[in-house]
């Protein structure tokens, strides 16, 4: 009796464990999928920065000036696309139901390192969008 007792009490703060992580997985999720809209309205205007100022003359007192301008919105337009790709990406890869359906220990695990995906998207979503929001206040 008192076996089954500790078993099902394992079990429910297994289950309780593997309930928390997914919440914690779509809670952050939830936050940074608002941030899409903002992400593409940037892309778009770091793009019209390329454009414009590689249409810039070449030869030019500032030339130097022009290619560090340009080579800085280039590699912020990548974050930017990576950014996307990467959300996309885990989104289209996340089976919540499947990892439920795991034995407990293997679904806590699972979970764990959905958590630890989805953390690393939102860091790189957040970064990109706060770097491309200040460049361009500067511009």
């Amino acid at each position: 009796m008192i076996g089954v007792l500790l078993t099902t009490a394992c079990q429910n703060r297994e289950q309780t464990q593997i309930n928390i992580l997914e919440k914690d997985v779509m809670m952050i999720h939830d936050a940074v999928m608002p941030k899409m809209g903002e992400l593409v309205v940037l892309e778009n205007a770091i793009r019209r920065q390329i454009t414009q100022t590689d249409s810039l003359p070449k030869i030019t007192p500032n030339h130097s000036a022009l290619n560090q301008l340009l080579e800085q919105s280039i590699r912020l337009s990548s974050q930017l696309k990576q950014a996307d790709d990467a959300i996309m990406n885990w989104m289209h890869h996340y089976r919540g139901d499947s990892l439920r359906q795991l034995l407990p220990s293997q679904a806590i695990q699972a979970f764990t390192q959905e958590k630890i995906k989805i953390e690393q998207v939102s860091d790189d979503m957040l970064k990109s969008i706060e770097e491309t929001q200040n460049f361009l206040k500067q511009q």
